[in-house]
């Protein structure tokens, strides 16, 4: 597998699996990603900012996640729970696999590239959330080392599941 930043380039192929996704959310009843979110314009801004990754086996797509560098704003306030460190930390966010690809390994991958990354950055912790009914993303956590810490809420409001892994 290699992990390669993506470029404007890729965004039908990303397009394509954040679709995907939002269709497997929506047919398992977890109501993630159900309202517009994560769009082309999210996913053009990860790409502008430099922080879109993709995953790629011989020159296909497999997945793609954005890793942000530093503080995340809807991760000021955690309810129901504390953050396990107050160390500087990145943050994994809009992580999607190719539907004919899950199960085999890529989000652990993709786990393990993301915390690389974060040392290399002198950054001492990663922080993900998920949605409560997302129990498929809560096992891929748990399994990766990352600990449930509370409640936090995105900017529409919408509550999510806060994971913290220390990278000491």
């Amino acid at each position: 597998m290699q992990f390669i930043k993506a470029t404007p380039k890729d965004l039908p192929a990303i397009m394509e699996i954040i679709d995907d996704a939002k269709a497997l959310l929506k047919a398992n009843g977890i109501d993630q990603w159900q309202k517009g979110y994560p769009n082309e314009q999210v996913l053009g801004d990860d790409i502008a900012n430099d922080d879109l990754y993709l995953v790629q086996e011989e020159d296909e797509i497999v997945a793609v996640f954005a890793l942000i560098f530093g503080e995340d704003p809807n991760y000021k306030v955690i309810e129901k729970g504390n953050w396990l460190t107050d160390f500087p930390y990145s943050a994994i966010h809009r992580v999607a696999v190719k539907k004919d690809k899950l199960g085999r390994g890529v989000m652990g991958r993709i786990f393990e590239v993301s915390e690389q990354m974060t040392r290399e950055k002198g950054l001492k912790s990663l922080r993900i959330d998920t949605h409560p009914d997302n129990q498929s993303m809560q096992r891929a956590l748990t399994k990766a080392g990352y600990q449930y810490c509370g409640h936090v809420f995105m900017g529409n409001g919408d509550l999510r599941f806060a994971y913290e892994k220390p990278l000491t």
